[in-house]
């Protein structure tokens, strides 16, 4: 399926429907992690096991048979990572990876959030080869006069193609577009944590708690980022010579193509600035200013962008701050906060 969901697949979200329709409603939130993952069919566990390799029996081994015959030889710098309950192969990984399993991948969210925790929506995708818990603290502070939650985002893969991935950040509630960004250097902190599956599983896992309690921490100096923003005027042309050099639209090589790529692209941004996007007047409570030009960026940039995959959206949406950071620096240069 286009959507990464296979029969096999199970997830839940609580009191709407996700995933183009698929997955299970629920009315109220799961009480913990273990709670969570038991409702969300995320129980199994992944084991490994060898991997051999056909290779051709030669008569200079010694071993008379027919020339197309071969034999099974272990491939010692190989494991393959098997579902248990399905006997599904969700990838083959060397020999130095570890398994992360569902409930160790999650699990520190209940000690980093405890009783606060509230966990929206949870599942797996290709039939387990990547899970997902996306939590929201139930609190909500207000940023350049727009409403903001706060969510912890924890993905994991089976296959090999993605580190044990964390990230936190506040969303805008009035178009849902996340708005984790990096603020200087010198007084911001990492808001994605990631680790591979190799290693000390537990001391990263550790270490996942300690970047994102951080991050959590960081609230205060994004408010007082945003309520800055939020008195300082962005006039109209000014965001769009922004979204030029964020799309590299004034780049004199490029094509015809390219070029009107990068005019629709500044097009929707400045709809969206001016109240007239996509999700209709999203521009929240302090119109065409720093704060209103920002976030036209972040919904372009979660919403807007051409993806392959629906299920990419999420991921996409916590993990990709490239084009957020780069208009925040440059936002933050052209009205001198």
């Amino acid at each position: 399926m286009s959507h990464g969901i296979t029969e096999k697949d199970t997830m839940i979200s609580v009191r709407s429907m996700p995933w183009h329709g698929l997955g299970t409603v629920l009315d109220d939130y799961p009480e913990d992690i273990d709670d969570a993952l038991e409702r969300a069919g995320l129980t199994w566990a992944v084991n490994q096991g060898d991997v051999f390799v056909a290779r051709p029996v030669t008569q200079d081994e010694g071993i008379l048979v027919p020339q197309m015959e071969a034999r099974l030889v272990a491939a010692e710098e190989f494991k393959a990572n098997i579902r248990e309950d399905t006997g599904d192969v969700l990838g083959i990984v060397s020999k130095d990876y570890k398994v992360v399993p569902n409930r160790d991948a999650f699990a520190w969210l209940d000690a980093l959030l405890g009783g606060d925790i509230e966990i929206e929506t949870a599942g797996s995708l290709q039939s387990g080869r990547r899970v997902w818990v996306l939590a929201k603290i139930p609190k909500y502070t207000e940023v350049g006069g727009d409403e903001m939650g706060e969510f912890v985002y924890c993905a994991n893969s089976h296959d090999g193609s993605m580190a044990v991935t964390a990230a936190a950040t506040q969303v805008r509630v009035v178009c849902a577009n996340t708005l984790g960004a990096a603020l200087r250097r010198s007084e911001g902190c990492e808001r994605t944590y990631k680790f591979r599956h190799t290693g000390d599983m537990q001391e990263k896992l550790g270490e996942a708690r300690r970047v994102m309690q951080i991050s959590l921490d960081w609230n205060a100096a994004f408010a007082d980022l945003g309520n800055k923003l939020a008195t300082k005027p962005m006039a109209k042309d000014g965001l769009g010579k922004i979204v030029d050099k964020l799309t590299g639209a004034d780049n004199p090589d490029l094509g015809d193509r390219a070029k009107q790529n990068r005019a629709d692209i500044k097009e929707v941004v400045l709809n969206i600035y001016d109240g007239k996007g996509p999700e209709g007047d999203t521009s929240g409570n302090s119109p065409g200013t720093a704060w209103a030009a920002y976030n036209a960026v972040a919904e372009w940039a979660d919403w807007g962008r051409r993806v392959t995959k629906r299920t990419d959206q999420m991921q996409r949406s916590f993990e990709d701050q490239r084009i957020k950071d780069g208009a925040l620096e440059k936002i933050r240069q052209a009205v001198g906060v």
